[in-house]
């Protein structure tokens, strides 16, 4: 049974920020393994929710009846926490649902049944706000149980090539950035100079790394395991602290701006906000 407390529709309160949606829909129990171990700051759904993963029916019957009390032209987002995928084949019943009452759609996801999906898509962003954000935490696969081996620039080549080719609106959002992981100057460079080849609209990275004090055990559990030699630098330079940046990030930000400037792929969200819908939103800054 699904708590009556349990709300399937959520508010965004700044729409400014997480790609400008209106609405967050949740409408899975359970949540994407990694969240156990972090959230990232452009994670809008950070807990993580200890139960099997998997499409909740009930949640959908609330999302339609919640879908027609709202304003019409709303842009319902669908975060990757879990993926919307991950117990579907399809999202054509959502697809539905939002086209009935004229809503809009931002979708991340690096699932490639959403290959299967790309007529769907296509049809339903004629008339339709729709923004697909394809996460990466990397260029190449990195052997840790921290990160999605799955999410990685190179395993989503094809999916990012198929949707650009369908002419739809797909950036990628690099998360998470952990200090001296992943956060190489070297390793930036080569995820933008892969977008600027694949075409991409935007690429949003997250600097900011987020626990609670739950995910940080969780977190140095996985270091103790895979990477002792890093226990040490992040004692001395991050404790127990809920939020890390990397050492890099004054790098990394330049290097950011300057190549995706270069390449002319979107990196701020105002501008990314803009590649979808037409509201006059006042400019963020990415900093």
């Amino acid at each position: 049974m699904l708590k009556s407390n349990i709300k399937v529709l959520t508010p965004n309160k700044n729409k400014q920020k997480y790609y400008g949606v209106d609405y967050f829909a949740s409408l899975y129990d359970g949540s994407h393994y990694t969240f156990k171990y972090y959230g990232s700051s452009i994670d809008e759904l950070m807990i993580y929710r200890d139960e099997r993963v998997i499409f909740n029916s009930d949640k959908f019957n609330i999302f339609k009846t919640d879908l027609s009390s709202i304003e019409h032209n709303q842009i319902i987002g669908l975060f990757q926490n879990p993926d919307i995928y991950h117990s579907l084949d399809s999202i054509n019943c959502i697809i539905e649902v939002l086209s009935i009452y004229n809503h809009g759609l931002f979708i991340e996801t690096n699932s490639d049944k959403i290959l299967k999906d790309i007529d769907l898509l296509k049809e339903f962003s004629k008339n339709h706000p729709l923004l697909i954000a394809i996460p990466i935490n990397s260029y190449k696969t990195f052997d840790s149980l921290l990160l999605d081996k799955q999410a990685n620039l190179e395993n989503m080549s094809k999916i990012i090539n198929k949707l650009v080719e369908a002419g739809l609106n797909v950036g990628i959002v690099f998360k998470p950035l952990i200090p001296r992981i992943n956060d190489s100057i070297a390793e930036l460079k080569k995820i933008i100079e892969k977008c600027d080849d694949l075409q991409v609209k935007f690429i949003y990275p997250s600097f900011t790394l987020y626990f609670d004090s739950y995910k940080i055990k969780n977190f140095y559990d996985i270091i103790e395991k895979e990477r002792p030699e890093l226990r040490n630098y992040y004692f001395d330079n991050y404790g127990f602290k809920f939020s890390w940046e990397s050492e890099n990030l004054g790098e990394l930000k330049k290097v950011l701006v300057f190549n995706s400037k270069k390449s002319k792929i979107k990196y701020a969200m105002k501008d990314i906000i803009d590649l979808y819908r037409d509201d006059n939103f006042t400019q963020l800054k990415l900093f």
